[in-house]
C-alpha cells in the first residue's frame, strides 16, 4: 500500500479537556499504525474553534506544537454541521491531494487499532462494489465495549423509520446510514457528492451524507470491531417528550427552534431523504409543539416507543 494522506476534520466548542484527550488518542493511534504498517499515514488536522471561551485553541497549540494542526475561527454560531463544513472545506481549499477525510467528534476517544480497522472496512466496501465510499468506526460507552453508541444503522422498517444500531460482527458489514463520530470518507465520495449539505445547522448532516452515498451506490460500511469510545448523550424520544410536556408553549417554541434541538434539521432530513413522509412528519412535529401529550399517544400508537 502506498503512503496515505488524511485530513482529519473536527469542530469544537468549550470542551477543552475532551478535545485534548481526543487529539491525544488520535495522534497515538497514528503513531501505532505508522510504526506497524508498511505504509505511512500523513495526517493534518483541520479544526474549527466555534467561539470557544475556555482557551481550547491555545491549549491545543501548547499541547501539540509538533503536529500539523490548522485551527479555523468560527463565528460562534456554526454549531456542529456548520463547523464541520468550515473545517472540511478548508482542507479541500489547500489543494492537497488527500486520499481520505477523517471526520471525528471531539468527545470520541479512538483505539490504537482504528486505522487498521477503517482501512479493512474500506477495502471490504471496495471489493463488494468496485468503488470507495464511507467507512464508520463503531463506538461504545466508555469502558463498556458491549454497549454500542454510534457507528451505523440498519433499517428494519423504513415505513415507520425504524432502524437498529450495527454491532461489531467480527468482519466489516454494509449498513444503511452512518454517524460521523469516526467516519473515514474516501476522496472519491467527496469528488462525487461534495461535503455536508449546507442546509443543516447542527444535527442530521452526517446521516444525510451517508444516505446520499447509498443513493449513488457508493459503499457505506462499518468496522469489524469497536474502534473507540463515545458516550451516548442524547435523550431518548420518550425522555424528550416528557421534557416537552413540562414546558410552556413559549419554552417549547424556543426549544424546537434552537439549533441543537432543531425541528428545522429534522424536517430537512425527512424532506431530502424520505419526501413521501414529509407531510406526516410536519404534522406530527406540529402536534408535538402544540400538544405534546397528544404527540406522545400518537407516537406510542405508531409503535415508536
Amino acid at each position: 500500500m502506498k503512503d496515505i494522506k488524511i485530513a482529519a476534520i473536527l469542530t469544537v466548542f468549550n470542551r477543552k479537556e475532551k478535545t485534548l484527550a481526543c487529539l491525544q488518542h488520535l495522534f497515538e493511534a497514528l503513531r501505532t499504525y505508522n510504526k506497524a504498517a508498511g505504509s505511512l499515514i500523513g495526517l493534518t488536522v483541520f479544526l474549527t474553534d466555534d467561539g470557544c471561551t475556555d482557551g481550547t485553541a491555545d491549549a491545543i497549540k501548547s499541547a501539540f506544537p509538533d503536529n500539523d494542526i490548522h485551527i479555523l475561527q468560527g463565528t460562534g454560531s456554526l454549531f456542529w454541521a456548520g463547523g464541520m463544513r468550515l473545517a472540511w472545506q478548508a482542507a479541500i481549499d489547500t489543494g492537497s491531494a488527500w486520499d481520505y477525510y477523517l471526520l471525528l467528534n471531539d468527545d470520541t476517544f479512538i483505539y490504537n487499532h482504528v486505522f487498521a480497522q477503517l482501512f479493512e472496512a474500506d477495502e471490504f466496501g471496495y471489493k463488494q462494489t468496485g468503488r470507495h465510499g464511507l467507512t464508520s468506526g463503531i463506538t461504545c460507552q466508555p469502558g463498556k465495549r458491549d454497549e454500542i453508541t454510534y457507528g451505523g444503522n440498519i433499517f428494519v422498517n423504513q415505513t415507520k423509520g425504524r432502524s437498529i444500531l450495527a454491532v461489531p460482527a467480527g468482519k466489516p458489514q454494509a449498513v444503511d446510514s452512518t454517524h460521523a463520530n469516526i467516519l473515514l470518507v474516501h476522496k472519491d465520495a467527496v469528488a462525487e457528492i461534495g461535503i455536508f449539505y449546507k442546509g443543516y445547522r447542527h444535527g442530521g448532516a452526517d446521516v444525510d451524507y451517508s444516505m446520499m452515498c447509498k443513493r449513488r451506490h457508493l459503499p457505506v460500511v462499518v468496522t469489524a470491531q469497536t474502534c473507540g469510545e463515545c458516550e451516548f448523550d442524547h435523550d431518548s424520544n420518550k425522555g424528550e417528550i416528557k421534557r416537552l410536556m413540562g414546558m410552556t408553549l413559549t419554552e417549547r417554541k424556543a426549544y424546537v427552534n434552537s439549533p441543537t434541538h432543531s425541528d428545522h434539521d429534522y424536517l430537512l432530513f425527512v424532506r431530502r431523504n424520505k419526501p413521501l413522509r414529509f407531510p406526516v412528519a410536519w404534522l406530527v412535529r406540529t402536534i408535538r409543539l402544540y400538544s405534546p401529550k397528544l404527540y406522545y399517544h400518537v407516537t406510542h400508537f405508531r409503535g415508536l416507543y
